[in-house]
Order: C-alpha cells, then structure tokens, then sequence
C-alpha cells in the first residue's frame, strides 16, 4: 500500500508554474524604445501593469507602448489611469 502511494506521488504531474510577472526593468526598456517617460509604465504587483499616459502624450507614443506591451510574453492585468470620462458642463 506505502509503495503504491509512493509510485502515485512520483508519477503525479507537477503543479503548473505560476507565470512571473512583467519585471520593471522591461518595462523601463519598452519606454525607452517608445521614448516616453518610465513612469508611464509601472509594475505595481503581480501580474498588474498600471499605464499612466500624460493628458497631452502624442497618439503615436501611446499607441508604441501598448504595441510593445502586446507584443511582449509575459501575461499581465493592464489598468488605465487617467482615462476617466470628462465631466460635464451644466
């Protein structure tokens, strides 16, 4: 019975990895390479990438880092910030 249970334990599939998070210094790299500024890009836990573009960023710089961060292997959560709804006048 112990040995049955022992050859079970040896023969069980490992546990799926979880997947490491998008390190800061890629995304440091994907700011570079779109020129923009790093804090844009930031790393604030796991898998969640938290993009923070200026009000006044150029379309073409916006649309580089989501390119790179599409393109890029690593499975993250991306949060926009600062792309709430403009209030309205009354």
């Amino acid at each position: 019975m112990i040995l049955a249970l022992a050859l079970l334990i040896q023969t069980a599939p490992p546990k799926p990895v979880a997947p490491d998070a998008i390190p800061q210094a890629r995304l440091d790299q994907m700011s570079a390479v779109c020129r923009t500024p790093k804090k844009w890009l930031q790393q604030v836990g796991g898998e969640q990438v938290q993009f923070k573009p200026s009000p006044k960023a150029r379309y073409e710089q916006v649309d580089c880092l989501l390119k790179q961060l599409r393109e890029s292997i690593v499975p993250m959560k991306l949060g926009f910030v600062g792309n709430e709804e403009a209030p309205k006048e009354k």
